[in-house]
């Protein structure tokens, strides 16, 4: 067996997978959310990513988060061509983001086998 994980690393393992899950399966749900719910939603969004990217250990996070808003917002606008690119593009994100947080949520269920 390898050594064991810190807590804080099992930590984080565990947070960015149930982040990722959760905010992949939220991105698939409003890829398809109407145009007003979507523009609302979408503007909160962008909002509370802007907000996260001014702290520096939470400025990749932010910078997604706020990516994920601007994309529901683009959406959420109808014009046709736009609006098909953003959502493929938010069913690809939102694919991403669960795949990754499966990935960690594997790798923290791993690291904490290995503590018992």
């Amino acid at each position: 067996m390898g050594e064991l994980v810190p807590r804080k690393t099992m930590v984080k393992q565990a947070l960015k997978g149930i982040g990722g899950i959760g905010g992949g399966i939220a991105l698939l749900a409003l890829a398809g959310a109407g145009s007003i719910f979507g523009f609302i939603i979408g503007g909160i969004i962008t909002f509370i990513g802007l907000a996260l990217s001014t702290s520096k250990e939470d400025r990749l996070a932010g910078t997604i988060t706020a990516g994920a808003g601007i994309l529901t917002l683009v959406s959420a606008m109808g014009l046709p061509i736009l609006k098909d690119i953003a959502g493929g593009l938010m069913y690809i994100g939102g694919g991403a983001l669960i795949v990754a947080g499966v990935f960690s949520a594997i790798n923290f269920i791993k690291n904490l086998n290995a503590r018992r």
